[in-house]
């Protein structure tokens, strides 16, 4: 073998036995496995639980006065005075205006003197009669002339009773020229200035007065939310226990809670709604008839419903379903049916069972059929508040549960 020949099949095996050394860093520190594709990725999931689950209606409501009454003139006069603070709150039986009475004075002075002309002419009928009577029996008048007598007594007693009755009369118009409060209540703006005729032709309209404690809220339901809260004996006890709302225009819940007062007798066939009225009490005046508020109405009581986060649910063209972890930890799309939401948790009827574990964040990054390694959070916090599921910790995790959430939570980072 020659001299070139020998260095080249030193230098081959060299080569050879150089490639079949392991490979190592230059620092000597072993290189971390790659990880394997095959393996599941860690996913946060919560267990459906059954909760008890109230389902409050929201209806447009009016507020309006217990009693609300149009104070009018009844006689025809000038109006001469107020007797009131307009706005200001006033009590039953407090004069409140002043027609000019003067006219209506001499009216009643008028049918008294009638009534007095009318009153003598009947004394002396009566004594006329008693004697005739007597002449009469006696056989001295004639019996004509004896019934004339008896029919100008009657005659004048009938007049009498009419001038009493028109002197009476009188009296009660004089009467209506002082005005006062029919109710405790606030009295509004006046509508017609002193010094203008009232009364003339028509009762004139002076000022409106309506009670503020209680007031009354009327609002409608559907026949459905009637139907569904009469049927429920939970709503039923509630309701009559004092458990209806009203929110404010402002947003802001009315301290006290009203009872219902009224249900009216049928539906209005053109709108398919069932009109209802409900009793707050109002001791602060902060409710003024006219005024709109939102009535929250207890309509349903689930007991025990199965619940999960409202987040958790898709909806592809009207069809409903949740991701759920199979015990082999393959998600599945599961179709499911849905009651109502509070808040942010949903009812599910149909297509879930209490204790299912359900992925509620980050469905955007599943699919079904893949494997996951469910790591269980709980739904809500030990204070009841509703748990973020991007960064809690279960409450009783062991070290291992809490690892694996937070390769839980890197994964998911590195998916987005």
């Amino acid at each position: 073998m020659t001299f070139r020949k020998a260095c080249r099949w030193s230098l081959y095996l060299v080569f050879t036995l150089a490639l079949s050394l392991p490979l190592t860093g230059c620092s000597g520190e072993d290189k971390k496995a790659a990880p394997d594709p095959q393996a599941a990725t860690p996913m946060k999931v919560i267990k459906a639980e059954n909760r008890d689950m109230p389902y409050w209606g929201e209806f447009v409501g009016q507020i309006n006065a217990v009693e609300t009454v149009d104070v009018r003139a009844r006689v025809a006069g000038f109006l001469l005075e107020k007797k009131f603070r307009e706005g200001a709150k006033v009590n039953k039986d407090e004069l409140l205006f002043l027609i000019d009475p003067k006219p209506l004075q001499e009216d009643l002075k008028q049918v008294q003197s009638g009534l007095e002309y009318n009153q003598a002419l009947l004394v002396k009928a009566e004594k006329d009669f008693k004697r005739f009577q007597k002449l009469y029996d006696e056989g001295v008048v004639s019996r004509d002339e004896f019934e004339g007598y008896q029919t100008q007594t009657a005659t004048l007693k009938a007049q009498v009773r009419d001038n009493a009755a028109q002197v009476e009369n009188a009296r009660i118009q004089l009467g209506y020229t002082k005005i006062y409060s029919p109710i405790d209540g606030v009295i509004g703006s006046v509508q017609v200035d002193i010094g203008n005729l009232v009364g003339q032709g028509e009762n004139t309209l002076l000022v409106t007065i309506s009670t503020v404690d209680p007031v009354y809220v009327s609002f409608s339901v559907s026949e459905s939310d009637y139907l569904r809260a009469q049927r429920n004996k939970h709503v039923k006890k509630a309701t009559e226990n004092g458990e209806v709302k009203i929110i404010l225009a402002d947003g802001g819940e009315y301290e006290y809670a009203g009872i219902f007062d009224m249900v009216d007798r049928a539906v209005d066939p053109r709108t398919g709604t069932l009109g209802i009225r409900v009793k707050f009490p109002n001791p602060n005046q902060l409710l003024r008839p006219g005024q709109y508020a939102k009535v929250r109405v207890l309509i349903d009581m689930l007991k025990d419903a199965v619940v999960i986060p409202t987040r958790g649910v898709m909806d592809v063209q009207g069809m409903k379903s949740l991701y759920v972890v199979g015990e082999d930890g393959t998600v599945r799309n599961q179709p499911v049916k849905l009651r109502f939401e509070v808040r942010d948790l949903v009812v599910v009827t149909e297509g879930l069972k209490t204790g299912d574990m359900v992925i509620v964040d980050g469905i955007r990054r599943v699919k079904a059929g893949m494997e996951v390694k469910p790591i269980v959070v709980p739904m809500n916090k030990s204070d009841g508040q509703p748990v973020s599921m991007d960064n809690s910790t279960p409450d009783n995790a062991t070290s291992n549960d809490t690892t694996d959430e937070k390769t839980a939570e890197n994964t998911e980072e590195k998916a987005g």
